[in-house]
């Protein structure tokens, strides 16, 4: 079983991922979109404008701003945290809590702020998916709207969450360097066993069962949100549009009124 889960599981989890957001992203390209989806003036919104507003989009989330503040508040924190545990993961894993002393730190000082920058990051990730969850449950309206799914991947996400906070915080420390070791197995495809800590399997597994759920979810949100924001911040038509001016008036053609 654990070898299912340690060696073999990772790579069926990537290449779902991998081929289920390929598929995602052809099925976006096939949609045909007839006109352009600006209805107003858009500025400067051409190349380097478009990107801009793209990237604003991306990283400020402006559009739930200016909609829902207490909702924008709990997702940009979520996301945002996300991104710096994501990050700290691999930096943390690779230099094994040195990385620091790239900037001039001592190894014992390095160590000591990543586990700090952990903590603190895991902590906002955990404060987020938990405002998130309280919201779908205490406003109405949103309960209304929410479906099982929506509850089972908060729940996953929390799971996630909390493992990785008691591996941390609890007696369920797992040597880095045993973990740099099965990563590095797991990268250079010569896989070898996976810790024997019940905390750490169990955050292994449920980050691979998210990597299987995530293309075919709400969560794919995550890369559709450039394919979206590309399209409204195109520059609206020109009117009259080349079809309009081909196409023959109602009462160019001797037709009368109703």
């Amino acid at each position: 079983m654990l070898f299912f889960v340690g060696q073999v599981l990772p790579y069926i989890a990537w290449a779902v991922f991998v081929l289920g957001l390929l598929w995602r992203v052809a099925g976006w390209l096939r949609v045909p979109v007839p006109f352009p989806l600006t209805l107003g003036p858009s500025g400067r919104r051409r190349g380097l404008g478009r990107v801009m507003a793209v990237g604003r989009e991306a990283l400020l989330f402006d559009s739930l701003r200016r909609g829902e503040g207490m909702l924008w508040l709990w997702a940009w924190l979520l996301h945002f945290s996300l991104v710096l545990l994501l990050v700290g993961h691999i930096a943390g894993i690779y230099y094994l809590a040195r990385q620091f002393t790239l900037v001039g730190l001592s190894a014992e000082a390095s160590s000591r702020l990543s586990a700090l920058s952990g903590t603190i990051c895991g902590t906002l990730f955990l404060i987020a998916l938990v405002g998130l969850f309280c919201r779908r449950i205490i406003i109405a309206e949103v309960r209304r709207l929410s479906c099982v799914a929506d509850h089972l991947v908060l729940v996953l996400l929390l799971a996630i969450a909390a493992t990785g906070m008691y591996m941390r915080l609890g007696d369920g420390a797992v040597a880095l360097d045993a973990v740099r070791a099965y990563a590095g197995g797991l990268l250079t495809l010569q896989p070898v066993p996976i810790p024997r800590h019940w905390a750490f399997i169990s955050h292994v597994t449920l980050v691979n069962i998210l990597l299987l759920y995530l293309p075919f979810s709400k969560l794919i949100h995550m890369i559709g949100i450039f394919f979206g924001r590309a399209l409204v911040t195109q520059p609206p038509p020109v009117y009259p549009t080349p079809a309009l001016r081909r196409a023959p008036h109602f009462f160019c053609q001797g037709g009368s009124g109703p």
